[in-house]
């Protein structure tokens, strides 16, 4: 919520805040526990992935048992491991 960031930033209570804004305490401390709520939940640390090893011979085998052998460094792999 815009509005109790801006309250967080503006160092004044949240009484002199409410009323400035025109709004009814029970709104504003609404929209502050909706704030803290959401906030606990994003609070998640991003872990990166770890990167993939990408082999150096890959075989492509179809259904009807054709079976393609190529070097990894022959195709666009990256594309491949990404989207796969």
């Amino acid at each position: 919520m815009l509005a109790v960031e801006a309250w967080l930033t503006s160092g004044i209570t949240q009484q002199e805040f409410w009323k400035t804004l025109g709004v009814k305490r029970t709104t504003f401390a609404n929209w502050v526990s909706r704030n803290k709520r959401k906030q606990a939940v994003s609070n998640f640390i991003r872990v990166p992935a770890t990167p993939v090893i990408i082999p150096k011979l890959i075989d492509v085998i179809y259904p009807n048992g054709v079976i393609i052998k190529a070097s990894s460094d022959d195709l666009k792999t990256q594309m491949l491991f990404l989207t796969g």
